[in-house]
Order: structure tokens, then sequence, then C-alpha cells
């Protein structure tokens, strides 16, 4: 049976660094998903929660320390 992939959330209010971080992180062998705004990334672990978050710390609205 196939290794299940660990779920991983990139959040960074400027899609294109977390879209690219993503990737990144897709590539060395995990489940990233990209998220431009925390709240969207929070109510999507509400449905799956990843192992990791990776979080820019200053956005407008919600920083990544909170």
């Amino acid at each position: 049976m196939p290794e299940q992939k660990r779920p991983v959330f990139v959040v960074d209010d400027e899609a294109v660094i977390a879209n690219t971080l993503a990737m990144i992180v897709n590539q060395a062998g995990f489940q990233a998903q990209a998220f431009d705004h925390p709240q969207k990334a929070i109510t999507a672990s509400s449905e799956s929660f990843p192992d990791l978050f990776i979080s820019d710390v200053m956005m407008p609205g919600m920083t990544g320390a909170q």
C-alpha cells in the first residue's frame, strides 16, 4: 500500500508566495495546500487538520502568530 502524504497548509497573503512554497513542499513529498488568507486555512482545517502550518507572520487582519 502506498504511503499517504502528510498534509501541510501554507498561508501567505501574497498568493504567488503561498502557491510557490506549496509547490516546493509538494515536490518534497508532502500534500501541501496554499491559502491566501489565514481565515480560509482555519476554515479548511475544520475539515482536514494538517500536520503542519507554514504561515507568513505579517498579514493584514490576522497575523500568522495568532
